[in-house]
């Protein structure tokens, strides 16, 4: 699939200023998901396979509860702002940048997937749940 496509795919998860419920690699960082809530019951799931590199910076250095697993939903500041997907200097490979508020992530993988998923078969860390019980509330 060509980069255009790929773009399209994951810009129609209309993640801008969306909640990240999570990011986390397999399979010794061979894969890497970024889970984007959609609503109470589903969220979309972006697959990067055949990772190469994968990098991120947090903001570890400067926030005031040292683990975002203590923090709830209000202090929680993980929102898509920019997913953009570009050839990699390595043929055959991607280069995927996100910005997500307070998280940077590189990823250099050979393929993306993106699908809708039941957020009752995934696994999320409490921290997620706590942002969909949020939801559920309102």
């Amino acid at each position: 699939m060509d980069i255009h496509n790929m773009q399209v795919q994951v810009d129609q998860t209309e993640y801008w200023d969306e909640n990240i419920l999570d990011f986390k690699t397999a399979f010794f960082g061979d894969e890497a998901y970024l889970y984007i809530y959609k609503d109470n019951e589903k969220c979309w799931e972006i697959r990067f396979l055949s990772c190469y590199e994968v990098t991120y910076k947090t903001d570890a250095n400067r926030r005031s509860i040292p683990l975002v697993r203590d923090m709830n939903k209000p202090q929680l500041g993980y929102y898509g702002q920019n997913i953009e997907i570009s050839n990699s200097d390595i043929q055959g490979f991607y280069r995927v940048d996100m910005d997500l508020s307070i998280m940077e992530i590189e990823v250099i993988c050979k393929k993306i997937e993106v699908e809708e998923v039941d957020l009752r078969k995934i696994s999320l860390p409490s921290m997620a749940s706590k942002i969909v019980d949020f939801f559920k509330d309102k």
